[in-house]
C-alpha cells in the first residue's frame, strides 16, 4: 500500500500490508479513507494507518470472511471505521479502534458513508441504512433485489443512486431512493446491465454499459444524452466516474476520454502510444477529485487534467 502526492506522484509513504487475494476473499475493496485515516481489511484483521504519515494507529481481529458469496469492502466516516466480514457488520471507534457497535445479521456488502448515515446491502437482498454513530436502523428498503454487485449506492443532494440487477426481476434497472427514507423516487429499467457503479455530479446521474455513456437528469431519471465509447483492445473491466462538469471514461487499454457533463460533447481524450493489441486482463479504476481525473491500471497510476494546486 502506497500513498502517493496527488501534483507529483511521489510515493510519501508506503507499508506492507497482509491484504486479501483474490482466491482468499469476495471481489470487494479492501481500502477505504476518510476521517485522516487509512483503512484496510486482510483476511483476519482490520489495519487502521494514519493518512498523512503512514504510521500504524491501531488493528483489530476479526473472524476469517471467506466463503461469503457477495462482494465487500470497509468503509470510514462520521468519526467510525466500518467493516463487514461474513454476515456481520461492525463499527469501530477511527481515534483507538474500539468496538462501538455490531450491525444486525445480514448486513453486509459495499459500504458507502454519507452525511451521518452508513449505507449497506442487505446481504441478499434490500438496501439498508444505519446511523453511523449508535448503529440504529434509519431504514430498509426491501423492494431493491440485488444491488449490483459492482458498488453501493452513489449518495448525492439528498437521494442515493444503485443498480439493481437481480435476473429473475427482468430488465436490470437503475434506481433513486430518498436517502432520508428510503422511499423509492424513480425507477428506470436499463436494457443491460452497468459495467461498473453509477456516478452522479452536478445534478447528472452517468451510467456506463459495454460500449454506452448514458447521461440522466439526477431528479427524474429521464434522458440528457447518450454517447458511445470504444469497448477497448484489452481482456478485462473498464470505468467511469464523473465530477466538476466531466465525465470520464477509461477503457481496458489505458485509453482516457472526458465529456462535458452538460452536453456529451467529447473535450478531449487520451491515447497512450503503448496499446496494446490484447491478450492481458486488466481493471481500470479511475477517481477525480475536481478538474483532475486519476486513473490506474497495469501500467501504473497517471494523473491528468487541472492537478491541485501546491
Amino acid at each position: 500500500m502506497s500513498a502517493l502526492d496527488p501534483r507529483t506522484g511521489a510515493v510519501r509513504w508506503s507499508k506492507a500490508v497482509v491484504a486479501p487475494g483474490v482466491a482468499d476473499t469476495p471481489s470487494g475493496l479492501p481500502l477505504a479513507v476518510g476521517d485522516g485515516v487509512v483503512c484496510v481489511t486482510a483476511p483476519d484483521r482490520v489495519h487502521v494507518f494514519d493518512a498523512a504519515s503512514g504510521e500504524a494507529r491501531w488493528e483489530v481481529p476479526v473472524p476469517d470472511w471467506r466463503d461469503v458469496p457477495w462482494s465487500q469492502s470497509p468503509a470510514v466516516g462520521g468519526g467510525g471505521v466500518f467493516a463487514p466480514y461474513g454476515t456481520a457488520l461492525r463499527s469501530y471507534d477511527v481515534a483507538d479502534g474500539s468496538l462501538r457497535w455490531s450491525g444486525p445479521p445480514n448486513s453486509s456488502g459495499r459500504l458507502v458513508v454519507a452525511g451521518g448515515t452508513l449505507y449497506t446491502p442487505g446481504g441478499p437482498a434490500g438496501l439498508r441504512a444505519f446511523d453511523t454513530r449508535s448503529g440504529e436502523l434509519r431504514w430498509e428498503q426491501n423492494s431493491v433485489r440485488t444491488v449490483q454487485v459492482a458498488g453501493g449506492p452513489s449518495v448525492h443532494q439528498g437521494a442515493a443512486y444503485l443498480a439493481d440487477c437481480d435476473p429473475d426481476m427482468g430488465n436490470p434497472a437503475v434506481l433513486a431512493l430518498d436517502a432520508g427514507t428510503g422511499r423509492v423516487r424513480w425507477r428506470r429499467t436499463q436494457p443491460k446491465v452497468l459495467s461498473c457503479p453509477p456516478s452522479v455530479a452536478d445534478g447528472t446521474l452517468c451510467l456506463f454499459s459495454g460500449d454506452r455513456l448514458t447521461a440522466l437528469d439526477a431528479d427524474t431519471g429521464e434522458t440528457r444524452w447518450a454517447v458511445t465509447t470504444p469497448i477497448g483492445l484489452g481482456r478485462g473491466e473498464s470505468s467511469m466516474t464523473a465530477a466538476d462538469g466531466i465525465a470520464y471514461v477509461g477503457t481496458n487499454d489505458d485509453r482516457l476520454y472526458a465529456f462535458d457533463l452538460a452536453t456529451g460533447r467529447l473535450r478531449w481524450q487520451d491515447e497512450p502510444e503503448h496499446l496494446g493489441t490484447g491478450g492481458e486482463f486488466t481493471v481500470v479504476s479511475l477517481a477525480a477529485a475536481g478538474a483532475a481525473v486519476y486513473r490506474g491500471s497495469r501500467t501504473g497510476v497517471h494523473a491528468l487534467g487541472a492537478l491541485p494546486s501546491a
